[in-house]
């Protein structure tokens, strides 16, 4: 059986700056030649803080964003849609009635795990647990 996992923002920023437990976490990945996908909202987040570094340095940025770029083509990206909008909108809801809101990004990016139904690759425990029924595999 090949594992299907959705990696979150802070995944892929520890991986590109060689955290161990992203680094070995990649490793069992591509070990089990499984799949990994990024949601649209992960590439945002993400080419957002190449541009927060980087926009005001014009002999920089491109060569940045072309690695930032680089980085996330090893993964397949997940596009933003109805669905995946109204599960976050259900999520976002849910939580504000308990009084454990999270990171709008990071309603979004579960919400997309949950609808397309894969393992949320992460270390923030913290937000991703309080989503109901989102599986989760920390590293």
């Amino acid at each position: 059986m090949i594992n299907v996992w959705l990696a979150d923002t802070t995944f892929i920023i520890d991986l590109v700056n060689n955290d161990d437990g992203a680094v070995k976490m990649a490793a069992r990945i591509d070990s089990m030649h499984s799949i990994v996908f990024v949601s649209a909202i992960t590439i945002q987040e993400y080419l957002r803080g190449i541009y927060y570094l980087f926009g005001d340095k014009p002999n920089q940025i491109d060569e940045k964003l072309s690695k930032a770029e680089g980085d996330l083509a090893r993964f397949s990206g997940l596009d933003m849609n109805y669905n995946v909008a109204k599960a976050a909108a259900k999520i976002d809801a849910d939580l504000t009635r308990k009084g454990e809101q999270i990171g709008y990004a990071d309603v979004l990016i579960g919400a997309t795990a949950q609808f397309y139904q894969l393992t949320l690759l992460t270390r923030n425990k913290d937000h991703f647990e309080r989503i109901n029924g989102l599986k989760i595999d920390l590293y």
